[in-house]
């Protein structure tokens, strides 16, 4: 039987020159590479060098990449280039579903957003060109979809994100730290992220609020993250700084650690994988209580702070903060349930082949429909904007 084939589209893909994807990347490659198994998919990239346009480059990971011209208008896909598809998985906000405007040729869309921020951009043309009852729009988390629904009204489908249990699994702990030359004996509160969202000075201020409430001096921070390799930086007695980190490393980096500490919040922060991964590796998680986290932390798992807005800004409740880690500093034994049972969690609800196996028959599914009727499709040059109790018109036109 032949495999149907996707074509996979969107900001968020690495960059295609061979560099291993981290961060919000490493979720639509990991899952383009599984669902390849079953279906033919390549992912397009666009490059301004005229001899690798056109060009296709099959990966061992088992998909192709597929490299187009880049341009500055938004892309109007041909129907040469449509013809070799059966769908468009689109991650991410680039207006790439503008060409049905233009040509007569449709394939079904699967439109997949990974934050809040990331729909900003998107909600009202993409609502230009959503086809009811033809395309499917998935999204990792509800907090994900009471955030879409809060301006379009349109029926979502929620397929948490999964990690690789096999990669970030529990370790030996000694290995790890004598690894990456992290100090044995002491108490470690390790955070692995983007460095922009993280805030330094509260999460330091947090652990010296521990070390003086707990009367101990072997508690540290160490902070893992950002866009460049550095060695690491004592900034402190009791705080490194490892800067970016390679992926094989990572699961090193969490083992290490005794507590996952996640003390951020904002916009982009519609799932978390990176909490996800931590509680892959048995770790408990201190976070806020924001966003996707309190879907992905059960009480039984982590902490969740109170966090609310103030002053036109979001605020997490240090209290909590200092609260959680202290009871996980003093309780071995409440360190090694809630261990065990993020673990447990993660295997249950966070696995990639749970997440694979959902895409998969959506997919199926949605290759199935029957083609939509002409007069739900835009018209050339004008697209009517559907949005929450309010309809807008305006015109396309490109030069």
């Amino acid at each position: 039987m032949k495999k149907r084939s996707i074509a996979v589209m969107g900001w968020t893909l690495w960059d295609g020159r061979g560099k291993t994807p981290n961060g919000a990347a490493v979720v639509t490659y990991e899952l383009t590479k599984r669902l390849s198994k079953y279906f033919d998919c390549d992912m397009i990239f666009e490059t301004s060098d005229r001899e690798k346009a056109e060009k296709i480059e099959d990966m061992p990971e088992g998909f192709r990449k597929r490299f187009i011209p880049r341009s500055r208008e938004p892309q109007l896909l041909n129907e040469e280039f449509l013809s070799n598809y059966d769908m468009i998985h689109i991650w991410g906000p680039l207006p790439i579903f503008t060409y049905r405007a233009f040509i007569r040729q449709v394939l079904p869309h699967c439109y997949t957003l990974h934050s809040a921020a990331s729909m900003m951009n998107w909600i009202g043309l993409a609502s230009a060109f959503y086809i009811p009852e033809y395309d499917l729009i998935t999204l990792g988390s509800k907090c994900l979809a009471d955030a879409l629904n809060r301006f379009w009204d349109v029926q979502v489908r929620i397929i948490p994100y999964g990690v690789d249990i096999d990669f970030f699994k529990p370790m030996d702990k000694n290995d790890c730290r004598e690894s990456l030359k992290i100090p044995h004996g002491r108490f470690i509160l390790g955070y692995l992220g983007r460095i922009s969202k993280l805030d330094i000075n509260l999460a330091y201020d947090t652990l010296r609020k521990v070390k003086k409430h707990l009367r101990r001096e072997d508690i540290m921070l160490i902070v893992a993250g950002g866009s460049k390799k550095t060695k690491p930086i004592q900034v402190k007695d009791d705080f490194i700084y490892l800067g970016y980190l390679e992926r094989h490393v990572l699961p090193r980096f969490l083992n290490s650690c005794d507590v996952f500490f996640n003390p951020t919040v904002g916009a982009r922060e519609g799932f978390g994988l990176t909490i996800i991964e931590a509680m892959s590796c048995g770790l408990p998680i201190v976070t806020a209580h924001w966003n996707g986290y309190p879907e992905t932390v059960s009480s039984d798992t982590g902490f969740l702070a109170r966090t609310c807005w103030k002053n036109g800004d979001v605020w997490l409740n240090q209290e909590d903060l200092v609260s959680a880690c202290v009871k996980l500093v003093r309780n071995e034994a409440l360190r090694e349930e809630m261990s065990k049972k993020a673990r447990l969690r993660v295997e249950k609800y966070y696995s990639w082949e749970r997440c694979v196996d959902e895409y998969r028959l959506s997919f199926l599914n949605l290759m199935q429909r029957a083609l939509p009727e002409k007069s739900s499709m835009p018209r050339p040059e004008k697209i009517m904007i559907r949005m929450k109790r309010k309809k807008l018109q305006i015109f396309l036109s490109f030069y």
